[in-house]
């Protein structure tokens, strides 16, 4: 998984400045009325004066505690047969460790009523339970680090596109799993922490610091091992601190809400602190809609081959054999998808957009990249298989702009 783009994990606690104020009062109760600071995410002025430092650190170890038995370890274990020394060998190794956010409890009763054990679910990365030799066979163990215990898991899925994994363990210690916050309310500068294993677990429940980046950031990957990137995913970015070890931890609000499962780093010598984390939305809906359900994972395309036009230049337009961008812009700036081909299989097989024709808005956005829709399509938060979006186009046929309704397949 390394390249220019690692994945690796992290748990990442995201403090806005807005949510920071209002844990703060519920971390600090004798503060509350001494710290009456308001922001209504408008263009209210905060009154920044009456945040010390104490109030910030006290926030972030209050926060740190209450999540440190949440997130865990999770260790991939080889297990095979072998030869040393003229003697055969069966073992079982470690071959990866990474991180898991602990989001659900089950608990599990006697004839009698009385709680015997519960059933955790945690969620981390498909990469970290994933085994590079199929010769071996895998168990996967959810490590306790302030117990100090390992137990074995049951996978009970994976996404294998987006790189998350759902395992269960049985326990009888009680946990507090943690709760899925709105990923699409994150704003670029709130502050986060990454909690998680960098290195191991010599490094258990390691803790970083740092801001939201970006709040929605697309990029493109490699998903069937083929060189050719295939799939456009939407992220989070944040520049906390992650290192190998972290991968499948959270991104978390100041009041400890899950906002995202961390994932990827791009590594350069030019660029640092780029991690990126899968939204808790994305996380959410496949796991209710599908993962726990056992239900196939499928998603919508709109089956077709396109150009961005605002990246198509006379020369290119030329050179591939395209027609010429119309005159349908007025004073805007061009844009849209220029259909190179439509499949007979996908959302528009069915449709009036033809070969040449320019698709201009999705569900009412302007279309700019084709990068960009296909990470929407993908995230499966909005657009399911058989949802009803309308489109706009402008029909060569026709030479007039058209508009319509088309099903999702």
């Amino acid at each position: 998984m390394f390249k220019k783009i690692f994945k690796r994990s992290i748990l990442v606690l995201v403090l806005s400045v807005i949510f920071f104020l209002s844990s703060c009062t519920e971390f600090q109760s004798s503060q509350k009325e001494q710290n009456k600071i308001e922001n209504q995410i408008t263009n209210t002025v905060v009154n920044y004066e009456n945040i010390t430092i104490d109030d910030l650190e006290n926030c972030i170890i209050n926060t740190t505690n209450m999540l440190e038995n949440s997130v865990i370890g999770i260790t991939l274990k080889a297990n095979y047969s072998t030869i040393i020394f003229g003697r055969p060998v069966q073992s079982e190794d470690t071959e990866s460790i990474g991180s898991g956010v602990i989001y659900k409890r089950i608990e599990n009763k006697n004839a009698d009523g009385v709680i015997t054990s519960y059933t955790y679910y945690a969620v981390t990365n498909r990469h970290v339970i994933t085994g590079s030799n199929s010769n071996y066979t895998y168990k996967v163990y959810a490590y306790l680090g302030y117990e100090d215990i390992e137990i074995e898991a049951k996978i009970i899925g994976y996404d294998s596109k987006v790189d998350m994994a759902v395992i269960a363990f049985d326990h009888t210690t009680l946990i507090q799993p943690v709760e899925f916050a709105d990923s699409d309310e994150v704003e670029k500068g709130q502050l986060v922490i990454a909690i998680g294993n960098p290195d191991g677990y010599d490094y258990y429940g390691s803790v970083t610091f740092g801001v939201v980046s970006g709040e929605l950031r697309y990029i493109s990957d490699d998903t069937d091992g083929d060189n050719i990137n295939d799939f456009n995913a939407t992220y989070i970015q944040h520049d906390a601190s992650i290192n190998p070890g972290n991968s499948g931890g959270g991104l978390f609000t100041i009041d400890g809400k899950l906002i995202g499962i961390n994932t990827l780093k791009i590594i350069s010598d030019d660029v640092d602190n780029m991690g990126f984390a899968i939204p808790s939305n994305v996380i959410k809906s496949l796991i209710e809609n599908y993962i726990e359900k056992g239900v196939d994972i499928e998603r919508p395309t709109l089956g077709i081959t396109g150009s961005n036009v605002r990246e198509l230049t006379n020369a290119q337009i030329v050179s591939s054999g395209l027609l010429e961008i119309p005159d349908i812009y007025g004073s805007d700036r061009a844009y849209g998808i220029y259909v190179v081909s439509v499949t007979s299989d996908g959302s528009l097989s069915e449709s009036g957009v033809k070969k040449d024709d320019i698709i201009l808005t999705f569900d009412g956005e302007k279309l700019t990249n084709m990068n960009v829709l296909s990470s929407k399509l993908n995230t499966l938060t909005e657009y399911f298989i058989g949802s009803e979006v309308e489109i706009t186009y402008y029909s060569r046929s026709q030479n007039k702009v058209v508009t319509e309704t088309i099903v999702l397949k």
